[in-house]
C-alpha cells in the first residue's frame, strides 16, 4: 500500500515541469491533488486527465488571498490538508548584477520568495489541523551555490533554503516537516530560457556547457525531481525535516 494513500496535496507552479510531473505521481499513488497554476485552463485540463481526486485552480502565489483560496478548495473538496509543495517559481532576466532594475529583483522576489511565505502561512492553520504534515519547498542547486549572471534567480533560492531552515526548526514540534527540493539543470522550459538568455541564438551551445558539468553526463527530468518531492510528502520520509534535498545528476559533487 502507498503511503500517499489519503493524503491531501496542493501543488504551486502545476501547469508544466516539476510541477505537473509532482501532481501526477502523488495521483498515481493514491493523494489527492489541488493543482494551481496562474491560468486556470492548463491545470484544469491536468485534473481532469487524472479524473478523482484532482482538481484545478488559478492561483497567483504573490497574491495573500490565491494562496488562501488555494487551501480552502482542499479543505472543501477533500476535507484536509497533508502537504504543500510550494513549487511556483520563475527565472527571471539573465544579466550583470549592475544591470538588473529594482522591478526585475522585485518580480522574482514576489513569486519565488514572498510567494513560498504566503503559502506557507496560508497552509499552517489546515495542517496544524491535521495534526502535522509537509511543507516542501523547490529551490534549485542555485540555492547552493553561486551563478554569473543570475542574482535575482540565485539569491531568491538562498532564501528559501534559509525560511526552509527556519521553519523546520519552528515547525518540528508540531510535527510538520519542511525541506526543499534542490534541483540540478532539468530539462524543461525554465532551462531552455536560461540558455537562450544567457548567449541569444547560441542556446544549444550554452546547454552542452552545462551537460558537461554533469557527471551523469545529462539534464535531470522532471519526472525525477518529482519522485524525491513526492517521496518528502509520504510517510516513508516521516524523519527527514530541515534539509536540502539534490536532485541534480551529481552537478554539487565537484
Amino acid at each position: 500500500m502507498s503511503s500517499m494513500n489519503g493524503k491531501v496535496i496542493a501543488i504551486t507552479g502545476g501547469a508544466g515541469g516539476i510541477g505537473e510531473a509532482t501532481a501526477r505521481l502523488a495521483h498515481a499513488q493514491g493523494a489527492s491533488v489541488v493543482i494551481t497554476d496562474r491560468e486556470a485552463g492548463p491545470v484544469e485540463a491536468i485534473a481532469e486527465s487524472l479524473g478523482e481526486r484532482a482538481i484545478g485552480l488559478a492561483v497567483d502565489v504573490s497574491r495573500r488571498q490565491d494562496n488562501e483560496r488555494m487551501v480552502a478548495a482542499a479543505l472543501e473538496s477533500f476535507g484536509r490538508l497533508d502537504g504543500v509543495f510550494l513549487n511556483a517559481g520563475i527565472e527571471g532576466e539573465v544579466g550583470p548584477f549592475d544591470s538588473r532594475s529594482d522591478s526585475a529583483w522585485e518580480k522574482v522576489f514576489a513569486v519565488n520568495v514572498h510567494g513560498v511565505r504566503l503559502g506557507v502561512e496560508a497552509a499552517l492553520p489546515a495542517l496544524r489541523e491535521a495534526g502535522g504534515g509537509s511543507v516542501v519547498i523547490t529551490s534549485s542547486v542555485a540555492g547552493l551555490r553561486g551563478a554569473s549572471g543570475l542574482s535575482p534567480y540565485v539569491s531568491s533560492k538562498h532564501a528559501v533554503v534559509g525560511m526552509m531552515r527556519c521553519l523546520a526548526a519552528e515547525l518540528g514540534p508540531e510535527g510538520i516537516r519542511v525541506n526543499t527540493l534542490n534541483p540540478g539543470p532539468v530539462d524543461n522550459r525554465m532551462m531552455r530560457s536560461i540558455e537562450e538568455q544567457a548567449s541569444p541564438g547560441h542556446g544549444e551551445e550554452v546547454h552542452k556547457a552545462f551537460v558537461a558539468r554533469v557527471p551523469l553526463g545529462r539534464y535531470v527530468t522532471n519526472e525525477e525531481c518529482a519522485g524525491m518531492a513526492v517521496f518528502l510528502f509520504s510517510d516513508a520520509a516521516s524523519g527527514c525535516s530541515g534539509n536540502t534535498y539534490l536532485v541534480d545528476g551529481g552537478y554539487c559533487s565537484q
